[in-house]
């Protein structure tokens, strides 16, 4: 008896595997039909490297160096403007194309990439919403807050948070300050003091408050091979159906660290916005009629997006202008006039820094020089294909850009387009001015998606560079290794450590670094 159940168990096992392995064989060879069928369409004819057309593996190795920005642009620099980069995948680098696709009516849909991008399986929000109607509804009720009379109420608050930030700089004690990490410090503060009414606190503590830009650096990380095989998304929300498994993956409220402990600030403050009404975002979108398990993902990604990407943007423009003497001195040359003819507040004004000629030059180069985004953002070709730069590409079709590339446009930019020049930006004829401006805003998207957050970055780049040379020299500390920078969509930069010293303590320029460094 015991061994007729040990051989029927036995034999049970047996047919259990086989099925298995007859299962495993037919989602194989299904696949691989597939990938014949797509070898045979029109996509074959589009070059790219050869492992990519038949797996996606190739676009996770990619991520996986953290330099996917610059394997991007390897690629359309060797097999052109448009290039396949996967079995369904192509990306391009071309700023007309670009502008095609991302028009608002062009017919293309956001992919499937863009659920990885969700902080709630049940909730999309501006970021993840692939649904043209509902991302115009909630573009509509998020717009009003950065732009026109609000980036007027803005400005008080990032002036109060950057004259913190500088007054922390000076009474720090250290000879040898990682500004990079400081600068994430105060974007942290501005925005949250924009969304929630109050900063966070990371510049007064001199710390990552809740853990929230190391929660958002590792997120965005999984994000990306979320955004790659997007099956993992569906298998994600289908398990958090089940309310345990949701609690354990998903941020919650009640959270102690990190996101959900953001989340919960957004509760508390919403929940108090009835009575206490205040020049926030969340008391903005309460008077909109969003509901508050909206508004927690919305200020989520509002946080996100406005801390690192500014970040980015600001430690890269001064990377450059450190590593340049000639840009250094001639941008401590305006500051320096512009303070001595009486034209500046304390701290600076938007309206008063749009005066100063080569400071704009300067934030523009240094945005065209390093892109703060570097993710495909793919978009679907709708019914019926489409025909971008030759190639014909049949209906579901993901295009994603190359937006580090595209910024490197020689067409555009000039055979210089590789170095860090702000004087293109003064040079130029009009024609080409146009031309420049016109790829230059590609950085923050275009049509209908395009980033709500531009005028408040364009405000606070140039306000926090003024306000650090108006008050110190920078010197970078290891002008050999001035970083530590890795690319996952948006980048992650460590260790950007520079000496300062108050000005009037040093006369002379700084010493002439390589201006290769971004290179």
């Amino acid at each position: 008896m015991a061994v007729s159940n040990v051989l029927s168990s036995f034999m049970g096992h047996c047919i259990f595997s086989y099925c298995i392995f007859v299962f495993v064989v037919i989602l194989q060879v299904h696949i691989w039909a597939r990938v014949i069928r797509v070898q045979r369409s029109s996509l074959s004819r589009i070059p790219g490297p050869r492992f990519a057309k038949w797996s996606r593996l190739w676009i996770a190795k990619a991520i996986s160096t953290g330099r996917s920005h610059e394997i991007w642009t390897e690629t359309n620099n060797r097999y052109g403007r448009m290039a396949r980069i996967g079995p369904n995948h192509v990306v391009t680098d071309d700023p007309s194309i670009t502008r095609r696709v991302l028009a608002a009516r062009s017919g293309y849909s956001r992919s499937s990439a863009f659920d990885s991008l969700r902080m709630d399986p049940e909730i999309s929000n501006i970021v993840s919403e692939k649904d043209g109607k509902k991302h115009s509804s909630t573009r509509a009720k998020l717009a009003p807050s950065f732009a026109g009379r609000s980036l007027a109420t803005i400005e008080p608050m990032m002036d109060e948070q950057v004259l913190v930030w500088i007054d922390s700089l000076r009474r720090s004690s250290s000879q040898v300050i990682d500004i990079g990490q400081k600068i994430q410090f105060l974007t942290v503060d501005i925005i949250t003091r924009v969304c929630l009414g109050d900063a966070v606190g990371c510049v007064r503590n001199d710390q990552d408050m809740f853990g929230l830009l190391e929660t958002i650096e590792i997120g965005n990380q999984v994000a990306q091979y979320f955004s790659v095989f997007t099956e993992l998304c569906t298998l994600l929300f289908s398990l958090s159906r089940i309310p345990f498994l949701k609690r354990a993956i998903f941020p919650k409220v009640t959270d102690s660290h990190g996101v959900g402990r953001v989340m919960g600030l957004v509760h508390k403050v919403a929940a108090g916005r009835s009575e206490d009404k205040r020049d926030d975002l969340v008391s903005a979108l309460i008077g909109r009629g969003m509901p508050t398990e909206q508004i927690d993902s919305e200020v989520i990604v509002t946080l996100a997006g406005g801390s690192d990407t500014t970040s980015t943007s600001v430690q890269s423009t001064l990377l450059c202008i450190a590593s340049n003497p000639q840009v250094y001195a001639a941008l401590r040359s305006e500051i320096r006039t512009a303070l001595q003819e009486g034209k500046i507040s304390t701290p600076i004004r938007d309206a008063e820094a749009k005066q100063l000629v080569y400071l704009q030059a300067v934030v523009l180069e240094g945005l065209r020089k390093h892109p703060p985004l570097s993710q495909l953002r793919e978009r679907v070709v709708p019914a019926g294909g489409d025909t971008l730069g030759g190639f014909h590409l049949p209906a579901g079709t993901f295009v994603g850009f190359n937006g580090w590339g595209t910024q490197l446009n020689t067409e555009v930019y000039g055979d210089d387009a590789k170095l860090f020049r702000p004087e293109r930006w003064i040079a130029a004829d009009e024609d080409r001015l146009r031309e420049m401006h016109a790829c230059h805003s590609l950085i923050f998207g275009h049509g209908a998606t395009k980033c709500l957050g531009m005028g408040m970055a364009m405000m606070e780049i140039p306000k926090v560079i003024f306000e650090l040379l108006r008050n110190f020299d920078v010197t970078i500390a290891n002008p050999h290794k001035p970083w530590t920078s890795h690319c996952y969509g948006i980048f992650h930069q460590k260790g950007f450590c520079v000496v300062l010293k108050p000005v009037g303590e040093r006369d002379e320029p700084p010493p002439a670094y390589d201006g290769k460094l971004l290179d």
